[in-house]
């Protein structure tokens, strides 16, 4: 009988709902790992992003449009992974977080319109457990307790 532990029982009860695919080349590693990774690839496609996206792009230049287009997506498609992945751990919670918090494409709000504030805060809690607007309807915080403002 192969012997499991508590630890890695509860990682994969919790990855199998996450909202993102992980890539293959995470299967086997911990919490915190899984979260180093999806922090390299993010900066790996910043970095892309910053350095090969065309100084200038024509009407009609073709392959500077769909460079931008590819080097745009993917650095969006690193973000998303980063963001819905849910840590397992509290190590890999500060981990995701300490990034996060100093990377102007989760915090700089002004300049990006691609996460709403309770997307942000609920990609730190357990799958499940996201934070929903006072506004909407049902009112209130999902999975806190915390009734609406009255």
């Amino acid at each position: 009988m192969t012997k499991i532990s508590r630890r890695r029982l509860l990682g994969g009860i919790a990855a199998t709902s996450l909202p993102v695919t992980l890539p293959v080349a995470a299967e086997g590693l911990d919490d915190l790992q899984i979260v180093q990774m999806l922090i390299d690839a993010h900066k790996a496609a910043v970095g892309s992003f910053e350095n090969d996206f065309p100084d200038e792009i024509w009407p009609d230049d073709e392959a500077a449009d769909a460079l931008a287009v590819k080097l745009s997506h993917e650095k969006d498609e690193a973000a998303e992974a980063l963001c819905f992945y849910r840590p397992t751990s509290l190590e890999g919670v500060h981990a995701k977080a300490e990034y996060m918090f100093g990377c102007a494409d989760f915090v700089d709000q002004e300049a990006n319109d691609d996460w709403t504030r309770s997307e942000l805060i609920s990609a730190f809690l357990p799958a499940g457990k996201d934070v929903t607007p006072w506004g909407r309807v049902g009112g209130g915080s999902q999975g806190t307790g915390l009734p609406p403002p009255s």
